[in-house]
């Protein structure tokens, strides 16, 4: 089974190297329109995560609080949610768990685009638009740091 997971997550990570990040046009919860596509020359870190799951309660404010103050000027910071769109419950958790950086409430079509299968599930696309990075499940900081270095270099 474990050579299993390790062949899908090879397949997974390879399939998107160096491709274009899928396009997508989502609300934030102020209701605020974001696009990928109006990002581009932008380094952009996306988390996809749910409001009952126990890895991104953890994650995300460690990016808060580790990442975000480090990047802040340099990287967009977007966490789209995928089992709700109620925006008091988004806003609610946001506080409860202790992170700021913006949320875009995400849609099947978003899903299927960048093939999302649990949470957290983050990427880092680079200033064109392609995908630098793919993380599946919790991740050391300093990976994700590693990332964000090589995409703001690139």
């Amino acid at each position: 089974m474990k050579k299993i997971i390790l062949l899908l997550f090879i397949l997974f990570n390879l399939s998107y190297a160096e491709l274009k990040a899928p396009d997508f046009q989502l609300k934030d919860e102020d209701g605020k329109i974001v696009k990928l596509s109006d990002l581009k020359n932008d380094v952009v870190l996306i988390t996809f995560w749910a409001t009952t799951c126990h890895s991104c309660k953890k994650e995300l404010p460690e990016l808060q609080s580790k990442l975000y103050p480090i990047y802040k000027d340099k990287v967009k910071f977007y966490a789209i949610v995928i089992d709700t769109d109620n925006v008091s419950k988004i806003k609610q958790v946001k506080k409860e768990w202790g992170f700021s950086f913006p949320v875009l409430i995400g849609n099947y079509e978003v899903m299927e685009k960048y093939r999302i299968i649990g949470t957290p599930i983050t990427y880092i696309i680079g200033k064109d638009n392609k995908i630098v990075k793919i993380f599946i499940g919790p991740q050391d900081i300093n990976k994700f740091k590693e990332a964000l270095e090589r995409a703001l270099k690139s």
